[in-house]
Order: structure tokens, then C-alpha cells, then sequence
């Protein structure tokens, strides 16, 4: 049975901080088995969990229908972005797309994102079919964070606070950890749950066991997308989910709080979360419609580009590595592209005239870089849209005519604290998805 711990704590006359000095009590929790519990939800919550898999379901298809290599990195990167804020690790778009191709001189913030990015990745691939393992999640969180040992913590960990004396909350004790991720494990891999309710549930008793010394979090948001990919719901691309956590940051640790229930009052707390837990996902699938639509855009627009090119032309080839990496140098595509590095400058130069790259502004406006500027508008969108916010306007339209006709040339121009706000518009005035108002 579920309970919380009191757990009495020695004074340590060497301690850092007054509490530890002092000493004092603080409370841990231990959870239920979820193999040992039942998961039934009340008629209402079953009713919410379908119509919402409905959803979840709807915009899989919408996915799998526009197998665009734009859609499922720029969704991804922009997931694992968010996510990465929601831990208060925060890098801009550019620089985390700097960091992937730099020699080291990218902030540790960017640095941890763009693995971040690779883990989350990965976790679809390896959690996407078949039995789930301890080492599918090792392997996630050491991709993550490769400096930590590899393993489950063996001390106490907590959330909040500067030690476990006033932490926000204190996991159960390190020698029980193994043995609490074994029963996630079987019920991960047997439980005939709906794939959403599955993905709550693992994600919130993951958040409770909090089996890693560091990357809980993000590895477990990375389970939710791996429940859905296994599922047979997602596939070619990510839903939102942090993105709509990341609104609304406050009730997500509520929700989570809610439910680490005492004793046997499980139904109600379970109730509780997995109904606040699928207004997340409701609220992810919308945000992802408007991205789908936006990400189609452009894909759309640079189609238009550069129609009338040769399948195999370079600027094609080009292209793929611009969706991957939307800051480039000549030298970088050049060995990407295995070509020459004139051949490579030529290609940069067509690319700049047809405006899918433009030269690197604000503090790399001196280096020889370039930035494909729609990639950073999605990549910003998906990291930071609410369910109602409109997509970026990125659909080709003729602005005057011309050889660059449906090229997006104007700035939204709003001030911000780091300067005029870059983000292309349609025309002249306008402003863009993150400053517009209603």
C-alpha cells in the first residue's frame, strides 16, 4: 500500500545550510506496486481517455499521410526543446543548432539540448516495438547525460528545496529503485490499458520513482512518446506533449503531486491525474495540427523553390541537410555533400538567393555561417505555441512577382529584450505567431 515515509535526519555540525546543522525529519513516499493495483478509472475519465485517443489517433494518420523529412525533425528537435526548458535548461534554436555542428565552443545548455534532441530520438526507436528493458532506459539516460554512471541511483533523491529537509518532494530509497522499475517494466509491457491512459500512468510512476541521479524528466516525457510509437498511434513524428506541459508548468507538478495518494485512496488520485493528464494531450494534439500545417508550408514553399531542378541536383541534397541542420557553413555541407568546397559555395549562394538560407545575423553576423530562418520559426513554434495559438504564415504567396515571388521577406520587427523580433511575416506591418495579438 501506497504511504509516505517520516524519515528522521541527524544534525551535521559540518553541514552547508542552517537545516542540515540543525537536523530534522523529512517525508519520502513509497508507492504502489502497479502490478499489485488496479488502474480502472470512473466512467467519465473512460469516456474523456477515448475521445482523446480518438484524437491522438487522428493526428497519427494526419502524420503518417505527410511522411515529410521537415515534419518529423523540426517536431522532434522542437519536443525535446521543450522539454529541456521545462528542466530549466534553456539554449535559442540557433544556438542548439550551432552546438551540432561546432567544434565544442557551444554553451553547455546548447550542448545538452542537441543530446537531448538525439536521446529522445533514440527512445523512440528503441521503446517503439517490443519488450521494454532496464537497458532501453539506461541507454536513454546515458545518451543523455554520458558523464553519469550508468545505473539507477543507489541515494536519495528529491525535488526542490536545497536538500531533502525541505525538498518539495523526496523519492523512495535508493536500494528499492531496481525493484520498482521492474513492476513499471511489467506493466509497461503487459498491461492492456489504452495506449493514453498506459502513457500517464508509466509517466507519472517513473516521475515517483525518480529512478535516475538526473534526466527523470526527460526521460520521462521521452515514455510517453515510446507507449504511442509501440502503439501503433505515432509514428513519423512526435506529439507536443512538453510543449503543452510547459504551459501550464504549475499544474503539471500538481497533477503529478495528486497523484502520490496515501493508503488505498488510489482511485480518486488516479481519477484525478490521468483526467488532468489527458487535457495535456488534447491540448499537444491541437498545437500539433497548426504545426503540421506550418511545417507543410514550407516544406511546400521550398518545393516550389526549387522546381524544375534535377532530382539529383545538389541543391536537393542541399536541402535534406538544411532540414536537419538549419545552421550551415560552406565547409560543413561541403563534407556532408562530399563535394568540393567552390562546388559547396555555389550551392550556398543558389540557397541565399532563393532565400531558404540567409547569412547569420546578431552575434554571429561576422562568421561564415548561414541560418535557414523558417526551420528557426517552426523549431520556435513547436517549443513555445499554446492550443490556440496560429501557425506561423509560411504558405508561398507572390509579393510582387518577380524570380523570388512567394518568398517570405518581411520581419514581424516587434521589440523584444534582445532586439527587433526576426520572425518572417507575410507583408509589411504584420507580426508574427508569437506577437500577434488574440
Amino acid at each position: 500500500m501506497a504511504s509516505w515515509e517520516r524519515v528522521d535526519v541527524p544534525p551535521d555540525f559540518a553541514g552547508v545550510t542552517r537545516a542540515e546543522r540543525r537536523g530534522g525529519s523529512y517525508l519520502r513516499y513509497h508507492p504502489d506496486r502497479l502490478t499489485a493495483v488496479s488502474n480502472a478509472l470512473s466512467p467519465a475519465v473512460t469516456e474523456y481517455a477515448a475521445e482523446v485517443s480518438t484524437g491522438v489517433a487522428r493526428l497519427g494518420g494526419r502524420l503518417r499521410a505527410n511522411p515529410l523529412p521537415i515534419l518529423y525533425t523540426t517536431a522532434l528537435r522542437s519536443e525535446a526543446i521543450s522539454s529541456s526548458w521545462i528542466e530549466g535548461v534553456r539554449a535559442t534554436p540557433r544556438d542548439i543548432a550551432i552546438a551540432q555542428i561546432s567544434d565544442g565552443s557551444a554553451s553547455h545548455a546548447a550542448n545538452q539540448i542537441v543530446r537531448n534532441v538525439a536521446a529522445m530520438r533514440d527512445a523512440i526507436d528503441l521503446l517503439g516495438g517490443g519488450t521494454w528493458t532496464h537497458e532501453h532506459l539506461w541507454t536513454i539516460q546515458h545518451e543523455l547525460l554520458p558523464w553519469r554512471s550508468v545505473g539507477y541511483r543507489n541515494d536519495q533523491v528529491w525535488i526542490g528545496g536545497t536538500n531533502k529537509l525541505n525538498a518539495q518532494y523526496a523519492g523512495p530509497p535508493g536500494d528499492l529503485v531496481t525493484e520498482l522499475v521492474d513492476d513499471l517494466l511489467a506493466y509497461a509491457n503487459t498491461s492492456g490499458d489504452l495506449p493514453v491512459v498506459l502513457a500517464a500512468v508509466v509517466h507519472a510512476q517513473f516521475e515517483t520513482i525518480h529512478p535516475f541521479e538526473d534526466g527523470n524528466g526527460r526521460v520521462g516525457r521521452a515514455l510517453v512518446h515510446g507507449v504511442f510509437k509501440r502503439a501503433g498511434l505515432i509514428d513519423g513524428g512526435v506529439i507536443p506533449l512538453s510543449t503543452a506541459l510547459r504551459n501550464d508548468e504549475g499544474g503539471y507538478i500538481a497533477a503529478l503531486t495528486s497523484y502520490r495518494y496515501d493508503g488505498d485512496a488510489r482511485a480518486d488520485a488516479l481519477n484525478d491525474y490521468v483526467g488532468r493528464f489527458l487535457g495535456y494531450l488534447e491540448g499537444a494534439t491541437a498545437i500539433a495540427d497548426h504545426f503540421i500545417d506550418a511545417a507543410t508550408a514550407v516544406h511546400e514553399r521550398w518545393r516550389a523553390t526549387v522546381d524544375g531542378v534535377r532530382v539529383d541536383a545538389g541543391i536537393r541534397r542541399a536541402i535534406d541537410v538544411i532540414v536537419e541542420n538549419p545552421v550551415v557553413s560552406t565547409a560543413f555541407l561541403a563534407d556532408q555533400l562530399q563535394l568540393s568546397i567552390s562546388r559547396a559555395a555555389k550551392l550556398v549562394k543558389q540557397l541565399v538567393e532563393v532565400r531558404i538560407l540567409a547569412p547569420a545575423t546578431g552575434k554571429y553576423r561576422r562568421s561564415q555561417l548561414y541560418q535557414a530562418d523558417d526551420i528557426f520559426s517552426l523549431l520556435s513554434f513547436g517549443a513555445e505555441a499554446g492550443s490556440r495559438t496560429p501557425a506561423p504564415d509560411l504558405h508561398a504567396r507572390s509579393i510582387g512577382g518577380g524570380e523570388h515571388a512567394g518568398v517570405l521577406i518581411h520581419r514581424c520587427g516587434t521589440a523584444t529584450s534582445s532586439g527587433p523580433c526576426r520572425n518572417r511575416v507575410p507583408a509589411a506591418g504584420d507580426r508574427c505567431w508569437r506577437h500577434r495579438a488574440g
